[in-house]
Order: structure tokens, then sequence, then C-alpha cells
């Protein structure tokens, strides 16, 4: 019956307390804080039992007392899931603003598996306190809940009566709030005994304080293996390379594909002045974009350097007059958007990071961007529309995006009728001519290689390998349109004649050579360099090109070159004034760099501020532990076979 027991209850429809500044930092830097990843999935789990939204009732799915997973021997309810899950889209849709966008978006997002590991957390670490003996009285429970701001009315609790009725008006009975009350206490009690002890140092703190507001200077040579790789390759060299490296160029099996496209055209839809009206109540007052995008990963050093030349390369092809959207769906690491050919529709600022926000309200319709840095990696944009006037720009909006859904829903119910027809007469031709499409045929493709002539990504590889012959995939959403395919064709692995591979060859020769003669010339330049003690005379007798730096902070962008390489900052704030690096390598040059000056500490500042840093530090270690030995626990008991999950259920729960 809950352990609440007396008390009036004022009738409240919606709270939030939200985690929203923990998950708007994972948004803005979602690329390099993977360890946070667990940390915000972690915070999510314990913060929810005090997040209330309007949302369907868990029970109507029809198996809420079902298990949907076990954890040490605690069941998480269908119902339990449900609830969680729910309360997460909530939470992305306002974050994302996701009410404008594909809701397939939701489906890629896998916020299922979000709702699901947070719950698995939750119950993890109530686990560890039992096994600790850290147990959690009613009283204590009762006590924490009648100290919630939202639950207290002229400084008294509120009272049984009202405050079931506000759990039940967000879907939560009295039972597993207060459980999951208990969970959160217990949580707590855990991580006070593991990390109480834990703190900063006086070093870590100085030093914390160096990384905000030391400053450094340097001045390098990059040395560029594009710029001395061989001109000429002797062609019995060539031969001998592809020879000792044939595997390299095996061509893997190779598959041909039969298909019609169903094209989504919004230009054919009707939409009706009530739709309009609807929509037009939900499209926010503010000045807003609709840019196209093509988004290659990087994380770090290693990564930034292919990932700057697959960028340049595919920036490269468009202005030569290649087709944006194949090469976003083919290439771009944004899933969600690489489906639409790289589309993200309209959004507003401060829905994007601020390189990638400044670079796509700068764009004029059809112009194409230079290459953007990003936390994310690299990004080349296509501008479409540019809303100037929201008030002017309201309706096109959404009239815009009512037109696409409902062209999408239209080309994505034809597309299946003809599947689902297929499957009774697999008569591929005569199927397609009833409903006027021509069957286009694909040239042979591997299961890496784009399929030329279509829009898709490489999953549709993966479907399509998965076949038999003369089977056919389900419908596959591409850009712009809905493909059915059938399996045509298959041809077996084969390594090439030199005679078709020799252009790749030789520019692979010519890569490694000129790669080999840097990372040489790097070395002996740096050797000259340490034994003068002086980088610039070094560099005017090998008639080497030096560029010296502005003043930088740890973390901040250097210059064009050297980017925001953390191993060029590592380095330089560790090193004396004077001090010579050995070569780093970044966006593909080798560098070498030489420290020219660097800002001494403020000591009055520092004592000032140090009690401040050292509560950050500290708490921050303190979570990192505790997220540690979560993660840990959870492992564990995954290993232990102590954690099972109903993922059909799952599955069917998140649909």
């Amino acid at each position: 019956m809950g352990v609440l027991k007396v008390g009036v209850f004022p009738r409240v429809d919606n709270y939030w307390i939200t985690e929203g500044s923990m998950l708007a930092l994972f948004r803005k830097k979602q690329g390099g804080l993977k360890w946070v990843l667990w940390l915000v999935i972690f915070a999510l789990g314990f913060g929810m039992v005090l997040f209330f939204v309007d949302a369907p009732t868990a029970s109507s799915t029809g198996f809420s007392s079902q298990e949907a997973a076990v954890v040490a021997g605690a069941t998480i309810t269908a119902s339990e899931f449900r609830t969680r899950y729910l309360q997460v889209i909530e939470q992305y849709r306002k974050l994302y603003n996701l009410d404008q966008q594909d809701p397939k978006v939701i489906q890629q997002l896998r916020l299922g598996d979000t709702a699901l590991n947070g719950l698995i957390a939750e119950y993890a670490a109530a686990y560890g306190a039992e096994e600790l003996g850290l147990h959690v009285t009613d009283t204590e429970t009762a006590d924490f809940i009648t100290r919630q701001p939202v639950f207290r009315e002229n400084e008294r609790f509120i009272g049984r009566d009202r405050y079931e009725r506000i759990l039940q008006a967000n879907n939560l009975t009295i039972q597993q709030y207060e459980a999951g009350i208990q969970r959160r206490i217990g949580r707590d009690k855990l991580q006070r005994i593991l990390t109480d002890g834990i703190f900063s140092s006086p070093d870590e703190v100085e030093q914390e304080f160096r990384n905000r507001n030391q400053e450094v200077r340097v001045k390098y040579v990059a040395i560029d293996p594009e710029e001395i790789a061989p001109a000429e390759i002797e062609e019995e060299k060539l031969q001998a390379y592809y020879k000792d490296n044939q595997e390299k160029y095996r061509v893997g099996e190779k598959r041909t594909v039969r298909y019609v496209s169903v094209r989504v055209d919004p230009k054919t839809v009707t939409i009706s002045e009530d739709q309009l009206q609807s929509r037009l109540a939900e499209v926010t007052d503010i000045q807003q974009v609709r840019v196209s995008h093509i988004l290659i990963s990087a994380e770090d050093d290693e990564e930034d350097i292919a990932a700057r030349k697959k960028a340049e390369g595919l920036l490269k092809q468009i202005r030569g007059g290649a087709n944006f959207a194949a090469l976003a769906a083919e290439h771009s690491n944004d899933i969600g958007s690489a489906q639409r050919g790289g589309d993200l529709g309209f959004f507003g600022k401060g829905k994007m990071v601020p390189e990638f926000e400044e670079a796509a309200f700068a764009l004029k319709p059809g112009q194409i961007s230079d290459l953007i840095r990003t936390p994310f990696g690299y990004h080349i944009i296509k501008g479409w529309e540019v809303a100037a006037k929201m008030a002017d720009s309201r309706r096109p909006i959404a009239e815009f995006e009512l037109r696409q859904n409902e062209a999408h829903k239209q080309a994505a119910a034809l597309a299946n009728k003809i599947s689902n027809q297929l499957k009774q007469n697999p008569d591929f031709e005569a199927v397609a001519k009833e409903y006027n499409f021509p069957v286009k045929e694909s040239v042979p493709f591997t299961l890496g290689d784009p399929v030329a002539g279509l829009v898709v990504q490489s999953n549709f590889n993966q479907k399509v390998f998965a076949l038999e012959q003369g089977e056919f995939i389900n419908p596959y959403e591409s850009a712009g349109s809905y493909v059915v395919a059938q399996l045509a064709d298959i041809q077996a692995t084969n390594i090439p004649h030199f005679d078709k591979v020799r252009d790749q060859a030789l520019q692979d020769l010519r890569e490694e050579s000129g790669d080999e003669l840097a990372r040489e010339q790097a070395f002996a330049f740096y050797q000259k360099a340490q034994s003068e003690g002086d980088l610039e005379k070094v560099a005017t007798a090998e008639k080497l090109s030096t560029v010296a730096t502005e003043f930088f902070k740890k973390g901040t962008t250097i210059d064009d070159t050297l980017k925001f390489s953390p191993r060029i900052h590592d380095r330089a704030f560790r090193f004396k004034k004077g001090e010579i690096s050995s070569p780093v390598v970044v966006t593909g040059k080798y560098i070498v760099f030489q420290v020219l000056d660097k800002t001494e500490i403020d000591t009055a500042r520092l004592e000032k501020e140090k009690g401040e840093i050292s509560k950050t530090l500290t708490e921050q270690k303190r979570i990192s532990f505790f997220s540690s030995y979560l993660q840990n626990l959870v492992d564990g008991l995954r290993k232990a076979e102590e954690i099972s999950v109903n993922q059909e259920l799952i599955d069917a729960a998140s649909s």
C-alpha cells in the first residue's frame, strides 16, 4: 500500500525534474565523451523516478505484469519498462525537437535500449547495496518523498490522496514509485560508502587550474607525405609491389539485383487546411534553415587523418557535379539523415553545435560549404532554404513537413503492396508492369561497394548478401524512394589481373612511399633540431617553412593545420619553454614543434579559486569511480548469467 499514510494532495497534471543539463552536454560533445554514455544512461535510470510526463498508460500493452528482464533475481516488469521507455522518449523529444523529425529517428536512436540499460543499472546498484548490507527503511523512503518540492505546499507534505493521483496521472503506481525511490536511496548509500574517501589532491587542483588558464605558443614544421611522394614509379617496382600485395586487391563476392524504385514525391500529395493549421501550431516561432549534410566521423587524431582525406575527396566529387544525396546515403555516418540523402529538414538556432550552426545559416540555397569540423567529425553541408522571417515562413515549413511525411507514407504503402504481391507471384516483370514501374538491373557490387544507380547505405548490401538467388528483400527506404529488390546473380571472389588494378596499385605505392619518406625526413629533422636546440635555425638550413601559432589554451583549436590535436596539446602543455617534440601525425602531416612561450599561472587567483576547483574535481572523480564500479557490477552479473532479457517483449513494448 506504500509508506505514506496521511495528508492531502493538490491537483497537479505535469511536473518535470529533468536531467536536461547532463543530456545537453552529451548532445554537444557526443563524439568525445564515450565513457559518459554509460553515466548518462545511469543518471536517467535514477533520475527518472522523479521525472513526470503525460504519456499513455503502460498497462495498455496487454502484458504489463510479464518479465521484461531479471537482474540478480529482481524482476523488471513490462509495465515498468514501458513507463521508463515513454519517459526517455519524452526527454529526447524535448531535447532534439523530434516531433518535427522523421518518426524513424526514434527507432534509430534505440531508445528502448537506453531505457532498459537505465533500469538494469538501477537494479544492479540496488543489488550491490543489499550485498553490502545497506538496507532502506520505510521511514527513510517516506522522509525522502515528503521532502521533494513537487510533493510540498506551504512547507508541508501535500498528502497521500493527491500524491497517489499525481502518480496515476503519470502512469506510476505507489508501489512502483516507492520501489524506485528505495532503489535510489540504496544507490546513494552505496555511492557514499564507495566514494566518500575520494578527494582531489593539491597537485590535481593546480593542474586543473593550469588547464583552464595557462596558454602556450609553439612554432612548427609540417612535412606533408603528398608533397614529397615520388612522381614516377618504375614499372618493375610497381609490378613487384602488386605481387607482394595481391590479397589487398582481392575482389569479394559480387552480387547483382533487379529492382523497382517507388519515388517519394511530396508534390503529388494533397493536404487539408485542417492538417495545415494543426501543424502550424507545432512550428516554433524562430528563425529556421533547411540543409543536407554528409558527416564523416572523427573522434581522435588517428581517425582525423582518414576522415579528413575522405571528406575532402567527397567535397571534390560534389563540386565536380556528383549527386549530393547519393554520396550522403553511401558515406555519411549520420544514419538518420543519410537515409534521406542527408536532409536534416528545418531546424532553428541552438539545435546544433556552434560550428555547424554558423555554417548552415550562412549558406544560400544550393550552396555547398567547405569542410566544417565539429566534435563529431567533418561535415559537408548543402543549403536548401532559409526561413529569414518566421512570420512569413511558418506556413511553408509546416506544409513542407506535412507533404514529406504523407509522401513517405504513400510510397511505403505502395512498395509494401508490390512486395506482398511478389510473394504470391514472383514474376517481377509482370508485377512491376501492373504498376507501370520499369525493372532496372544494377551493376555487380560487393558487400562494401556503393550500388551504382541506387542511393542506399551499407545495410542494403547486407540484406542482399543474406538472400538466396531469386529472393526479394523487404521494401528498403532509400533517399527519396522505397526500393523493392531481387537477387539476380552471384559472382565468386577473385584477384583481378594487374592491368585491372594498376592505377590503384600505383596510387597505393605512391602514398606508402610518400609516408615513408615524410616519416624519415621528420625524424631526421627532429634529431638535428634537438641537437641544435633551435627549430628555426635547422628549418632554414633544410629549406623548410615554419609556422608560429598564436597563444592557445588546452583543448582549443590551435590553427587550421594543427586543429585541436590532443597529442599536440598534451605535449605542448607538458613541455618546458624551448623544448622540441618528436614528430606527431596530424591530419596526415608529420609535425615537429618547439614551445616558444608559456604564460605563468596567477598564484593569487589559484588560491582564490582552488576551493571551487577542488570541489568540482572531487565530484567528477567520485562520479567516474562509481560509474566504473557500476559498469563492472553489471558486466559481472551478465557474465554470471544473473541478467536475462526478454528481447521479444522489449521490442514489442518499444514499438
